[in-house]
């Protein structure tokens, strides 16, 4: 016999679904990335830039590393992060960052697009940490991404 929910539970699931609003942080490779300028207007999107992870991953003193609080600070606590970028770009340090953020169960996406450069190595270093990668022909699929996320 098929268990029917009464209606007032049926309106509290609607009212309340099981699931909070996904926290999505996208990490553009390069400083000018086209694809990530055209998705800034996603108010409950974090945009972050692959250099400056770089910079605290680049300490003077080499005895005393990186600071980790710093570390932590910057990559924060999302559900889901879209690493973002172009055939060429240098991926080390954010490699470093989806490492750390595949072990603590975040969700990472990498979407690469094309460039001239044809080297494959920015997909290659990504590839090993995202639960998802995404070789685009076309532009807009950041966009589409961010949309289907429920951005």
């Amino acid at each position: 016999m098929p268990d029917y929910h009464t209606p007032s539970e049926v309106r509290y699931r609607i009212q309340t679904p099981n699931s909070s609003p996904r926290r999505v942080r996208v990490i553009a490779l390069t400083d000018n990335d086209p694809e990530v300028a055209t998705c800034r207007a996603y108010a409950n999107v974090e945009f972050s830039m692959a250099s400056e992870f770089a910079a605290l991953l680049q300490c003077p003193d080499a005895d005393a590393g990186p600071n980790p609080d710093a570390l932590n600070g910057w990559l924060g606590t999302p559900d889901t992060v879209v690493i973002s970028g172009r055939e060429g770009d240098d991926a080390q340090a954010v490699a470093v960052a989806a490492k750390t953020y595949r072990m603590n169960g975040v969700t990472v996406s990498v979407v690469i697009s094309p460039s001239e450069k044809k080297s494959g190595s920015t997909a290659e270093t990504l590839r090993p940490y995202s639960t998802m990668m995404v070789l685009s022909t076309n532009a807009g699929y950041l966009d589409d991404l961010l949309s289907a996320l429920g951005a």
